[in-house]
């Protein structure tokens, strides 16, 4: 048998853009879109402008696609953990993903989105039905030693300040062992609320966040706080994402609802998650002052280079969160440079790649319009999704199950 090539060899790793959207039987543009999210990695040819793709992303992606009906995975069981074309499910009653929309409970996210307040959502996410979280009992107090680290971190990020502080907060929460219904819910609105104000740099408080949020993040556009508070609502949850399992799995430990939360806050800020608003206000800044805006974003489509923010798995035919948002923007921006410039690049997208942006793109928009400062964007995020990891943690610690998964194990058999 003739010996396999080198140069052979590196082909049978890597597919043109051709081919790997012919193996999916997908476009070109919905291939960048996959790329985008990091669920298939890309390269540069040497020596070309073109790109090449894993072939093993590739056909990974392929077997979970088209293991059921509908390009859906079809779950199994692992160790009493049912799986979804490998990645582990569990039973939830918070959110569902169906048809292209969002529901937390049964309510249409976006409809949510247009009135009411994050404080009103989580306590909907929590399962609250006679208890009112949102007291005045339930605004957490600083101890002197968080009041004097927080002052020392006062110029660190937004998210490291919260994770440094966290832990500390958590030992001065007299009732943090309640496990009671309104137990949970009081330590899930102490907590959300201290949050809130780490990120905002003030002390706690009773005043609604987004009104709180818009102040430390804007320069005083009074619009701004009506479209952060359904940002934050668009944001409270989205089913069993990597930060939501996380969350389970730390509250199936039996820790703290702090604890669950930091490690929420830890898987939130990669970039491949809440992490990923930063890749596209990267890109929009990179936008911002170009004349040849239509020009510079078919470039990136000529040559495979995704552009951030656009098509979503979980919603072929548009994310509902960032229609939204991009819509009351709309209403209440329609005429600001920075916003026409979004859209503009929305318009391309669908046109030329024939795909729409998701809540990623719509968030960095959102930053670009109220001039918000770098990393804003995951602030929002992260203070929104808040709401919902309380609630993971709140329906783990009800199911009374540790998750522990199995290993399919791929190493070197035993002698």
């Amino acid at each position: 048998m003739p010996r396999q090539t080198a140069t052979e060899a590196t082909e049978k790793l890597y597919l043109s853009a051709k081919e790997a959207a012919a193996e999916l039987g997908i476009s070109l543009a919905t291939l960048y879109a996959y790329v985008s999210r990091d669920m298939i990695r890309s390269e540069p040819v040497p020596d070309s402008r073109a790109r090449r793709y894993r072939a093993e992303d590739v056909r990974l992606l392929k077997q979970r696609r088209s293991s059921a009906p509908g390009g859906a995975a079809q779950p199994g069981s692992v160790n009493g953990i049912a799986s979804f074309g490998g990645v582990p499910v569990l039973d939830s009653a918070i959110t569902l993903i169906a048809d292209g929309k969002l529901y937390y409970r049964g309510s249409d996210a976006t409809a949510l989105a247009r009135n009411s307040s994050l404080e009103q959502v989580a306590a909907l996410l929590w399962g609250c039905r006679d208890v009112q979280p949102f007291t005045r009992e339930a605004i957490p107090t600083m101890s002197p030693t968080v009041e004097r680290l927080a002052s020392e971190l006062a110029a660190s990020g937004r998210i490291e300040r919260a994770l440094a502080l966290l832990p500390l907060a958590a030992e001065d929460d007299p009732s943090i062992y309640n496990m009671t219904d309104r137990g949970l819910a009081t330590t899930g609105a102490r907590l959300l609320r201290f949050v809130a104000a780490i990120i905002c740099g003030t002390a706690p408080s009773g005043e609604p966040v987004h009104e709180a949020l818009a102040r430390a993040l804007t320069f005083g556009d009074r619009r701004a706080a009506d479209l952060i508070r359904a940002t934050l609502v668009l944001c409270a949850d989205h089913e069993l994402n990597a930060s939501a399992f996380t969350v389970r799995c730390v509250a199936g430990t039996g820790a703290t609802l702090y604890a669950a939360v930091e490690a929420g806050i830890c898987a939130a800020q990669g970039p491949r998650h809440g992490g990923f608003t930063n890749r596209v206000e990267g890109f929009l800044t990179d936008m911002a002052h170009r004349q040849d805006l239509e020009d510079a974003v078919l470039h990136r489509l000529r040559n495979g280079d995704p552009v951030p923010g656009f098509g979503h798995p979980l919603y072929p035919d548009g994310d509902p969160r960032a229609a939204a948002l991009i819509g009351m923007m709309k209403e209440s921006h329609g005429d600001d440079p920075a916003f026409l410039r979004s859209l503009r690049i929305v318009d391309v997208m669908e046109d030329a790649g024939g795909l729409k942006p998701s809540v990623d793109f719509a968030i960095g928009a959102l930053g670009a319009t109220l001039r918000m400062l770098p990393g804003a964007g995951l602030a929002v995020f992260v203070l929104g999704r808040t709401a919902g990891w309380i609630a993971h943690a709140i329906e783990q610690y009800r199911s009374g199950q540790m998750i522990r998964p199995r290993a399919r194990y791929t190493g070197e058999i035993p002698r």
